[in-house]
């Protein structure tokens, strides 16, 4: 049986759950949450779902409880605790994999700290972007021709763009093939919303990021956003018109897949880290390039609109 944990068990962690209950391996798995409403969700969830091959679940509400080494452990919590949480787990436990949910942490001394640390334990980690997991995008990067700029739209009804930006940054590099990359926030608009998630906040508006290449990524989140979400792709003469819960055109002809949702991919994820020791997910410091300068221009548009240009922490999960 391979050891593993999921930290947080709320409504994204309780999904990995129901993922874990779903992979080939045989599992050991420990749940850890200090809220108890959390854990009763989770392990109503757990429940809801038919096991596949051998699997063994305990629940805990401090890391302490968790086993003293670890195959593969999922922190699946908000942003702010983030660092601290893998501080105390790699304190307690040895592990061998770790995946780690996004927007990784608020803070930008965080990244190069958790870097030290993960080598210092002989850690190898992963961030949770799973757009590089699905057949269609595969599909896509296989006709992409990055010796043109590749020109990507992703626009709708206020659809989380401080907390889902990383995502279509990395699909972005992903398809483009580059990792570096500028950000530009002056079409943001100057109101700061709160987000869903108790502690944190949103913005709405365009963003842009551009690599060196001349590609761009524009993103668009408005409260007043009228007709249904666009997902567009230009490279060349080729036009893709993407649907994530249909699949893709391309040009005239078009391509079925079904978006698949996290419940469905952390097994497959599983399965493949214990059995191969890699994934398709970014690695975590390859996530961090794309990380750092996204946070950084982020917190600067706060700071501005705060006007506290010494605040160090951007409240994004």
């Amino acid at each position: 049986m391979h050891n593993v944990a999921i930290i947080g068990a709320g409504q994204l962690g309780s999904r990995h759950l129901q993922g874990l209950k779903g992979a080939a391996s045989p599992l050991a798995i420990t749940v850890m949450d200090s809220s108890d409403e959390s854990l009763k969700m989770s392990k109503e969830r757990y429940d809801s779902i038919v096991a596949v091959g051998e699997k063994s679940i305990n629940y805990a509400t401090t890391i302490n409880d968790l086993p003293t080494e670890l195959d593969l452990v999922i922190i699946a919590t908000g942003s702010k605790p983030r660092a601290a949480i893998i501080k105390s787990l790699l304190d307690h436990s040895s592990v061998k994999y770790l995946v780690l949910e996004k927007v990784l942490f608020p803070t930008l001394a965080d990244y190069d700290d958790i870097s030290r640390l993960l080598k210092e334990k002989q850690v190898r980690c992963w961030v949770n972007c799973p757009r590089r997991m699905f057949g269609m995008y595969k599909q896509i990067s296989e006709t992409i021709n990055t010796s043109k700029p590749v020109y990507m739209t992703y626009a709708g009804e206020n659809w989380g763009l401080c907390c889902n930006a990383i995502h279509m940054i990395d699909i972005f590099m992903y398809l483009t093939g580059k990792n570096s990359f500028t950000v530009e926030t002056k079409w943001l608009n100057t109101d700061i919303e709160e987000s869903k998630r108790s502690g944190y906040i949103e913005m709405t508006g365009t963003l842009k990021v551009i690599t060196e290449k001349g590609s761009e990524l524009t993103l668009i989140s408005e409260n007043n956003f009228t007709g249904e979400k666009n997902f567009l792709i230009e490279n060349g003469n080729n036009l893709y018109s993407i649907s994530e819960g249909k699949g893709f055109k391309l040009q005239n002809r078009e391509y079925a897949y079904a978006m698949p949702y996290q419940s469905q991919l952390t097994g497959l994820l599983a399965d493949e880290l214990l059995k191969t020791g890699g994934c398709s997910l970014s690695p975590y410091e390859l996530s961090v390039s794309y990380h750092k300068p996204f946070i950084k221009a982020m917190l600067e548009k706060y700071n501005e609109l705060k006007d506290n240009s010494d605040n160090k922490i951007l409240p994004i999960t």
